[in-house]
């Protein structure tokens, strides 16, 4: 009976070694998930860092307007700022979610940028960022930051290998799970445009 069983085991075997129907399938069964995998956290983060390219070019070229006193002179609020930013931002961030912060500083060792980020996602108070472009040859700060909701939900959590309560990969969501805090910062003299 078990010699049966052997013999009945080993022609079944030997008929699995003759065939080779189906090994393209299993093949990319094995490597299909991790090459999409790699695929997909590579878009990801492609997307993540030309969002942040795009917020520090904005933010560059618009502080621009305070650093060579447009703002000042033309008597510019918040939300004129905030508009010239907005014309300079990539089309696809949403410029209601943009939060922008101007302050002056005594020096440039304390313009230090800020903390916003909480640990739900979250900015602290956006409509409450200060606007103060300065007088002639002042340091002025300017900080815009924005919260990249990420394409790939559940991303991280997939990445996160060990299972464990370790915060998750920094280099894709940095602010929560599924959110990057994107950060746009110039820091300058105002130009003695007086």
């Amino acid at each position: 009976m078990i010699l049966a069983i052997c013999k009945s085991l080993r022609r079944l075997a030997c008929r699995f070694r003759r065939h080779d129907d189906g090994v393209a399938a299993i093949e990319f069964a094995m490597v299909g998930a991790p090459f999409l995998l790699v695929l997909l956290v590579t878009f990801e983060a492609s997307m993540a860092f030309v969002t942040e390219y795009g917020l520090q070019s904005a933010t560059t070229s618009a502080a621009r307007l305070i650093r060579t006193g447009q703002v000042q002179k033309g008597g510019m609020s918040k939300d004129d700022f905030k508009n010239e930013l907005c014309n300079r931002l990539p089309g696809y961030i949403d410029c209601g979610k943009v939060y922008v912060n101007v302050e002056v500083r005594n020096t440039f060792t304390a313009a230090a940028v800020q903390t916003l980020a909480t640990t739900d996602g979250d900015l602290n108070d956006p409509a409450d960022g200060a606007f103060t472009p300065g007088a002639a040859e002042q340091i002025v700060v300017v900080e815009t930051f924005y919260v990249w909701d990420l394409i790939t939900p559940g991303l991280t959590k997939l990445l996160d290998v060990n299972g464990t309560t370790a915060p998750p990969p920094h280099f894709l969501a940095n602010l929560g799970d599924d959110k990057r805090l994107v950060r746009g910062v110039a820091i300058f003299r105002n130009e003695p445009f007086n």
